[in-house]
């Protein structure tokens, strides 16, 4: 699938936040990473909120205003390339984002073989 320069980066930026997330326990408080894996292993739908990543907060890693990375957060999810946290529409917050098939990958790297789900 073609992406534009911006796009692409928006989504490189985004999977380094969230393997960044899926990562951030693994030594240092392992209850809080077994929470983590145990989205991992519901997949992309279970890891988006909290683990996923926020407009403003990619943007600021880019350069970039948030509205900017909020368009092409929807562009992209119109691609099916990111999903948003969707747990609570009736509360007015940012919304999280997450890339479609990281979990699975994650998952791959971090749980024991077979405790993913397809």
């Amino acid at each position: 699938m073609k992406l534009t320069e911006k796009q692409q980066a928006v989504l490189d930026e985004l999977r380094k936040i969230g393997r960044e997330n899926a990562y951030r326990y693994l030594e240092t408080k392992p209850y809080l990473h077994q929470t983590d894996s145990e989205k991992l292993a519901r997949g992309d739908q279970a890891c988006v909120f909290g683990m996923g990543g926020l407009s403003y907060q990619v943007g600021h890693r880019l350069g970039v205003n948030a509205p900017s990375v909020l368009s092409i957060f929807k562009a992209l999810r119109r691609k099916d390339l990111v999903i948003r946290e969707e747990a609570f529409p009736d509360y007015h917050r940012p919304r999280y984002w997450w890339p479609v098939g990281l979990a699975a990958e994650l998952a791959g790297e971090l749980l024991p073989t077979g405790e993913a789900t397809p």
